[in-house]
């Protein structure tokens, strides 16, 4: 039974071994393994070590051990001490997003997360709550917001898959605010063209004569329907409903333009509803079924689509800072400023969260200060009224 509750000995071959500082072990059972923990005696403020303390901190740990048993919450310190990087790549190479979300998580991790975190144990990142703040706060306090969301995204997100695998108990990272940097990160490719500008780069400029992009129609899902530009590639004619006035997009294209894959953040066969404009149908009901986008039996492929958009997009005059988002923003910015809810254009938009939404676009919805004036006192008035 005590070896069960755990055993503590000190083994050394010094010649006086009741003063040596070696270490204190704690021999203990987890999950039917017999396991070791070493705690060194501390030393005081000469530099000597307090004979003893660790043989203090091996029965204080013996106590917690034993409390946690008993009490059915007992975590293996051993599976607490994965290296946090190993931890990051494991996540990272399971989450369900695209492989361009996955690879924003890495860039992020081999460039800021890695060097900071990578190399401590998941169980001490866990409890270093000023350390990822200064990561987030400082070292990526220049950085755009989505940059540090990101950041904060994948620290947390391996920290509660940490709690729920039963490797740490809790962690201390959770609820850390970031400040939004004017907002200024997040907005540069909030650029909306003209319509004249948007026909040059769909179908070319006359003088001098000049052809559009290869894939002209993703340039109107893109702004009519507010697609992302992987999505824009995978629409294909059946994907029109209803007379042309819904659109049920259900795929997208991988980057390379070989595969197929489910919609971000979704699983294969779900699928979101997109109104349609009617121009967007007037320019797709009568062409043959199939992919919209495909050339010779082939999809765009992203790493050719975006040189060819941005040198086209300059030719067409259009300001620095555009991008094929900029026409999912641009759809956003018709809907809200014309006053859909933003609880439909997030649903259109496929983002899961609200907040996402709001966060990106809030800065778009008008503001309804006035109009609340004006219930707030024709509501008085008809109660005055009545009194």
């Amino acid at each position: 039974m005590r070896q069960r509750q755990g055993t503590i000995l000190k083994k050394c071959q010094c010649a006086n071994q009741d003063r040596c500082s070696h270490k204190w072990t704690l021999r203990y059972w987890a999950d039917g393994r017999q396991r070791e923990a070493s705690f060194a005696d501390e030393l005081d403020s000469s530099g000597r070590p307090r004979y003893g303390s660790g043989k203090r901190l091996a029965q204080d740990a013996q106590l917690k051990i034993a409390h946690d048993k008993r009490a059915r919450v007992f975590i293996d310190p051993k599976l607490g001490s994965a290296r946090f990087r190993d931890e990051c790549e494991k996540w990272i190479s399971r989450h369900s997003g695209t492989e361009s979300t996955k690879a924003a998580y890495r860039n992020i991790l081999h460039a800021h997360v890695g060097p900071v975190l990578g190399d401590r144990t998941l169980a001490a990142v866990a409890q270093a709550r000023d350390d990822v703040m200064d990561l987030l706060t400082v070292r990526l306090g220049e950085g755009s917001n989505s940059r540090r969301k990101i950041a904060r995204a994948l620290i947390t997100g391996v920290l509660d898959e940490g709690v729920r695998a039963g490797k740490i108990t809790m962690h201390r990272c959770d609820d850390i605010t970031l400040s939004d940097n004017g907002g200024n990160a997040d907005h540069d490719d909030f650029v909306f063209p003209s319509h004249s500008q948007l026909l040059m780069l769909a179908n070319g400029t006359g003088e001098p004569p000049v052809s559009g992009i290869k894939y002209p129609l993703t340039i109107w899902l893109m702004r009519g329907c507010g697609l992302r530009i992987e999505e824009s590639f995978a629409v294909q004619k059946s994907c029109f409903r209803d007379g042309g006035k819904i659109l049920r997009v259900y795929e997208q294209a991988s980057r390379d333009g070989k595969s197929k894959l489910p919609l971000k953040h979704r699983k294969a066969g779900e699928y979101r509803d997109i109104p349609v404009p009617a121009y967007l149908w007037e320019m797709v009901k009568d062409l043959p079924d199939g992919y919209l986008s495909m050339v010779d039996g082939k999809l765009p492929v992203y790493s050719t689509y975006r040189p060819s958009f941005n040198r086209l997009a300059r030719m067409a005059g259009i300001p620095e800072g555009f991008t094929p988002h900029s026409l999912r923003h641009a759809f956003v910015s018709a809907l809200l400023s014309r006053g859909v809810p933003i609880t439909d254009v997030a649903a259109w938009l496929g983002h899961r969260n609200i907040n996402v939404t709001y966060a990106t676009y809030g800065h778009l919805v008008p503001s309804s200060l006035g109009r609340a004036q004006e219930v707030l006192n024709a509501e008085y008035a008809e109660w005055s009224n009545t009194a």
